[in-house]
């Protein structure tokens, strides 16, 4: 049996962890770490020498679970169980919130971009630094390291590898599948547009002079200085786009473009373009949620040093990136077209269309 190309994926991470690891244990490559706290990160105080040997650590784990992925019986269960062990580990050891921060600036610096000075250099300038590199370095391995286990997991249940159906697949499983999906997904969704506006909630009265957790004196802060208040707004319409676009995970314009997209309406929206730009922002989500419990619990200035309603605001991304996770894999899963590779499945299906079942 052929290694799949997540496989040699994973592989190819793991190697250039373990190069990465020796070329900034031995310092002939920058740190693609934080020297100093950054958001949340484990290594200031600890030197980034320890977060080279760590990435050298993982880097030869994965190389060996990949190489066990490689064997005829894919290594059963218990590589799967690895695989996902090494996503969580990487996002819980590198993935902090500084991606999330970058997620949201790029999503504002088309409009932000104009109006405040020197902000597009500085995200340029901040995109290729050897720590915002290594941030996505960390970032793709986390989601390669989870896609595996699924593969591991197909292999070792004997379903189809392109599609997860097992051999005792029928017509009726499916359709009851994808209506639990849907079920599952609008209480995720749900979820996640209830925790996506929050931030905004404390974004937005900045127009009116209010800085809600933030104190009087940091109102004559945000008249002082325009380019905050473009930021910080701007930032909270992000969280509201975020709410929008989360609602297509549900929704039939989630399926087919919507009739106002010239060029594309009524085509089948490609199952990545929701699904990978949705995962990448859950992983973002949740490593913001991890930040604040590594400032607090190493007690580093940030969110330690900010208010009640702040904190908890900034908690409460990680909820709304599970409950992102959670209606990104049923919306995966209700939108699995028929498979050409076992010729399991059934014909797409619209949310409308599983309506009386869910």
């Amino acid at each position: 049996m052929r290694a799949a190309p997540i496989t040699w994926a994973v592989l190819a991470w793991s190697a250039l962890a373990v190069a990465l690891g020796l070329g900034w244990g031995t310092g002939m490559l920058p740190s693609g770490v934080p020297a100093d706290d950054g958001f949340g990160s484990l290594y200031g105080d600890r030197g980034t020498g320890t977060a080279a040997w760590i990435t050298l650590a993982l880097g030869a784990v994965g190389t060996g679970t990949a190489l066990l992925m490689m064997r005829p019986g894919r290594g059963g269960r218990a590589v799967a169980y690895t695989a996902w062990g090494m996503s969580a580990a990487v996002v819980a050891l590198f993935v902090t919130g500084t991606l999330l921060a970058f997620l949201g600036y790029t999503m504002i610096m088309p409009v932000a971009g104009w109006f405040v000075p020197g902000l597009a250099g500085l995200w340029v300038e901040k995109l290729v630094t050897p720590q915002t590199l290594g941030l996505f370095f960390f970032t793709a391995g986390a989601g390669l390291w989870a896609v595996a286990g699924l593969s591991a997991l197909r292999a070792a249940r004997g379903a189809c590898p392109d599609c997860g159906r097992a051999h005792d697949w029928t017509p009726h499983t499916e359709h009851a599948t994808r209506a639990r999906a849907l079920r599952v997904g609008r209480v995720a969704v749900l979820i996640a547009c209830l925790s996506a506006l929050l931030y905004p909630s404390i974004r937005f009265p900045w127009l009116f002079g209010l800085t809600p957790g933030m104190g009087g004196d940091f109102a004559e802060e945000l008249q002082a200085e325009p380019g905050s208040l473009i930021i910080g707004v701007g930032l909270g319409s992000a969280g509201v786009v975020g709410a929008v676009l989360m609602l297509g995970l549900v929704q039939l314009w989630g399926v087919r473009f919507p009739f106002w997209m010239v060029g594309l309406a009524g085509r089948r929206v490609p199952v990545a373009l929701a699904v990978v730009p949705a995962t990448t922002v859950a992983v973002a989500l949740i490593a913001m949620g991890r930040s604040i419990i590594v400032q607090f619990a190493l007690g580093q200035e940030g969110m330690a040093n900010a208010g009640a309603l702040h904190t908890a605001v900034f908690m409460s991304m990680a909820v709304w990136g599970v409950a992102l996770a959670v209606a990104v894999a049923a919306y995966a899963v209700r939108r699995r077209p028929e498979c050409a590779a076992c010729e399991r499945g059934l014909p797409e299906a619209a949310p409308r269309d599983l309506r009386a079942a869910a």
